[in-house]
């Protein structure tokens, strides 16, 4: 009897058992179908392809999953060619990335060609970024993965406020969460796990309010002002009032559950909109308010920030407008905001807490990692695709931080904020960075040997970690130079005292990364090889240059061996 036969021989349940043990990814599975009659039957159950595809967590909202899950009768709905198409993606996705990975070449495009899978390409993405610690370019590997997962959520976040900015109704939840999706670098904790959050809560709350059906619309709203601070959500207190965290909604629902005035409603009028009730936020000065819209079409006021189970009365709240001289257009704060007007000034609170310095440490708030420079330009973005007009400064700003870190982000700045400025050369200007950088993306590299005795010897390789001699920072050398040759010229020489130094300009230099995340040129005579590992804020950071740290050699192995042949 052959093998075939054998397997033929066995009963059908059995044989079902079976197929679940090949891998998603193996083309068995696809090919086994073709044997014979019993297995393409066998191995076309819409169970069992079914099963396949509820492996896979984040899917792009044109598949209708959700829906399609739900569906009473699976042999309705076509979940082989569903799981035939996650696959492909997982493919295509592993394929770009190890492209992107292995050449500094053409990595923009190779970005772009990932972000248009969107969530289908997250899952196969997140497991790269958890490669265990024995792949051969772990650092490359994880680094470069989380790259793509935050450029797929940043573009679903410039999506999002594009169709706010073109009149499309966008809800409150998503236009905030569009924030969160700018700090994320692992698929966890997007607006979809946002509005998950939510709809755990209001099910709660709807299940704890006995006769809620019979309950007046303000019975309801005060309710539901009450459950929330019974569930813990608080207004900062004055100390922790300006951490960066409270201005992100997702945050907040995820840890401790304080927050401002403007995030403390907008969980509030999400949750009431999921119970029934007619809720907004309202733009009041320094303080955002919860308005619901009672049966007669009255407003009843509220301040979930306070967590207050009661009623702000329209007086009083007159009565403070009118102290701050604004009683001629008092109508105007006291009536729902537009969701843009709340983002845009979510945008100024997040602006607002990065300007301030950090005060004594709290334990709770710095529980909390958000980087800095992605809340900035989160709330840059905001700014420059909602606000009414755009300023020089912003689009500076955002140039910089797509120059150092977002080159992936090239197009749409083109595209959607530099036709945006009044100013004719400074859109010239930048329009002549963005070309810059796509032809530094596009082309190879030039090759730096050390085998040239007439020129100064470079002691150190590419990978070395180590101390400055004279600032308190840790580095990794990713490139180096026989002199001093910056980018910026003699200006920066000048600048920096370079001719000041002992040997002066006419010495190596050294491209470092550092532990805070900036990239320093540094002379050679300021190096101090570590005598140590490098900290975890550094190791996290490595895999942009380098495949993986060697404790043997105590050096980071090169990722751009293409660039420096002899390290």
């Amino acid at each position: 009897m052959t093998k075939d036969s054998i397997l033929l021989s066995l009963p059908e349940e059995v044989i079902e058992n079976t197929l679940k043990f090949i891998p998603d990814d193996d083309s068995a599975l696809l090919d086994i179908s073709l044997v014979c009659k019993k297995l393409y039957r066998l191995s076309n159950s819409p169970l069992a392809w079914r099963a396949r595809c509820r492996r896979f967590r984040y899917w792009e909202p044109r598949h209708e999953y959700q829906k399609k899950s739900k569906h009473p009768l699976p042999a309705e709905v076509d979940w082989r060619s569903l799981f035939v198409e996650r696959i492909y993606s997982y493919r295509r996705t592993t394929m770009l990335l190890n492209e992107i990975i292995s050449s500094p070449v053409d990595r923009i495009n190779k970005f772009n060609k990932i972000a248009d899978l969107g969530c289908d390409a997250k899952d196969c993405l997140a497991e790269h970024a958890n490669a265990p610690d024995d792949a051969e370019d772990v650092l490359a590997r994880r680094w470069y993965a989380a790259a793509a997962i935050h450029y797929i959520h940043r573009r679903q976040a410039i999506i999002g406020w594009k169709k706010l900015a073109s009149g499309e109704d966008i809800s409150l939840e998503y236009a905030l969460g569009c924030f969160e999706l700018f700090i994320l670098k692992t698929p966890e904790g997007d607006i979809d796990d946002i509005s998950g959050m939510l709809d755990e809560l209001a099910a709660r709350f709807r299940s704890e309010a006995a006769n809620f059906a019979d309950m007046s619309t303000k019975a309801k709203a005060l309710a539901l002002c009450t459950y929330m601070n019974r569930e813990g959500f608080r207004g900062a207190s004055y100390r922790s009032y300006r951490a960066l965290k409270n201005a992100f909604i997702g945050v907040s629902l995820r840890t401790d559950r304080t927050n401002l005035p403007l995030t403390a409603t907008a969980i509030y009028c999400s949750l009431a909109t999921r119970v029934g009730l007619a809720a907004y936020p309202c733009g009041f000065p320094y303080h955002v308010l919860a308005i619901v819209r009672d049966e007669d079409g009255s407003y009843i006021y509220l301040d979930p920030f306070r967590g207050e189970g009661s009623e702000l009365p329209v007086q009083g709240l007159e009565h403070q407008l009118n102290e701050l001289g604004v009683g001629a257009t008092m109508d105007e704060f006291l009536r729902p905001s537009p969701t843009t007007d709340i983002v845009l000034r979510t945008s100024r609170n997040i602006l607002e807490s990065l300007r301030r310095v950090p005060g004594p440490p709290d334990t709770q708030q710095e529980a909390v990692e958000i980087d800095r420079h992605s809340a900035l330009y989160a709330a840059l973005t905001a700014s420059a695709l909602l606000g009414p007009r755009i300023t020089l400064s912003v689009v500076q700003h955002m140039a910089r931080r797509i120059k150092d870190e977002y080159s992936m982000d090239v197009q749409f700045f083109e595209e959607d904020i530099v036709p945006r400025l009044e100013d004719r050369n400074a859109r010239e200007l930048l329009l002549e960075m963005c070309g810059e950088l796509r032809a530094e993306d596009s082309a190879q590299r030039p090759v730096s040997r050390r085998k040239n005795s007439d020129e100064n010897d470079v002691k150190y390789r590419v990978g070395t970690v180590f101390v400055h001699k004279r600032y308190p920072f840790q580095g990794a050398v990713f490139g180096w130079s026989r002199t001093c040759a910056p980018k910026e010229g003699e200006e920066w020489m000048q600048t920096m005292g370079v001719d000041t130094l002992s040997r002066g300009r006419h010495q190596p230099f050294y491209l470092a990364l550092v532990m805070d995340g900036s990239v320093r040129y540094v002379a050679e005579e300021n190096i101090v090889v570590s005598q140590t590992d490098p900290v975890e804020p550094l190791r996290r950071l490595a895999g942009r240059y380098f495949k993986r740290y060697s404790r043997a050699e105590r050096m980071f192995i090169s990722n751009i061996r293409d660039e420096y042949p002899d390290d």
